[in-house]
């Protein structure tokens, strides 16, 4: 189940899962630092900030944070995604997998409601693999189409300049990475237009990873069993990518 873009329903699965956390950290043996309290507080404050400083406007809510807490809204988004890899990592070591996953996961929601105010996302890797986690976890097409919505506003709410910075190379960058997922989302929803969008983005944007995408999105077609218009979406972006000059 998707998580909601909104800060209270965030907070309360924080607390959540932070009470889990901290009794396997008062039952632990070992040393484990920092005590999870720690982030979970510092988070809990940030939370309780943003709250405070939501407005009407976009440009109001930015304004408001940069008040409130001397920081660019930019920033604010950092460390809130630093706060919760922080905790995610004190889980792992009290060998609390599926809690660390889960505190993952609302990066997601965290960064939406973020570049909902007017931020910029400027280090998207906690927020790329947070998405891929739940892509994983889906199956039924409106879930996935939905969660192509949450992709394409991380998409929209990367810096530029972070874009511009891409490597094209490194199979691990977070912008290829969300973009070949986000083609990967928009099949699975078997809706036609989030296809053509993913798929017209990665034609743009990843020119040289296109054909191997699309070669390997047909490979997967029977053993996926996709109806017959998804097929068809898949065959013309197929013939367009992997035939004459193109086939490499």
């Amino acid at each position: 189940m998707l998580p909601k873009v909104d800060l209270s329903d965030i907070a309360e699965e924080l607390s959540r899962l932070g009470d889990e956390i901290q009794r396997a950290y008062d039952d632990s043996e070992q040393t484990v630092e920092p005590a999870p309290q720690v982030p979970l507080s510092g988070l809990a404050q940030l939370l309780d900030t943003v709250r405070a400083s939501e407005a009407e406007s976009r440009g109001e809510s930015t304004q408001a944070l940069r008040t409130a807490t001397g920081a660019e809204p930019d920033a604010l988004i950092d460390h809130g995604l630093g706060l919760l890899r922080q905790i995610a990592e004190v889980a792992r070591r009290l060998n609390l997998e599926l809690q660390a996953q889960a505190i993952e996961v609302l990066a997601v929601p965290f960064a939406c409601w973020m570049l909902r105010r007017g931020c910029e996302l400027q280090h998207p890797e906690e927020v790329v693999n947070a998405l891929a986690s739940l892509a994983n976890q889906l199956k039924e097409p409106d879930e996935l189409a939905e969660l192509y919505g949450l992709m394409g506003e991380i998409a929209e709410g990367i810096g530029a300049d972070r874009i511009q910075g891409m490597d094209p190379t490194d199979p691990t960058d977070p912008w290829l990475v969300l973009l070949i997922n986000r083609g990967i989302v928009a099949t699975r929803s078997h809706e036609p237009l989030l296809m053509e969008e993913a798929f017209n983005a990665i034609g743009e944007q990843l020119p040289d990873h296109a054909p191997t995408f699309f070669r390997e999105c047909m490979g997967q077609q029977d053993a996926l069993d996709y109806p017959p218009h998804v097929r068809e979406v898949m065959q013309r972006y197929f013939d367009k990518w992997c035939s004459g000059q193109r086939l490499h």
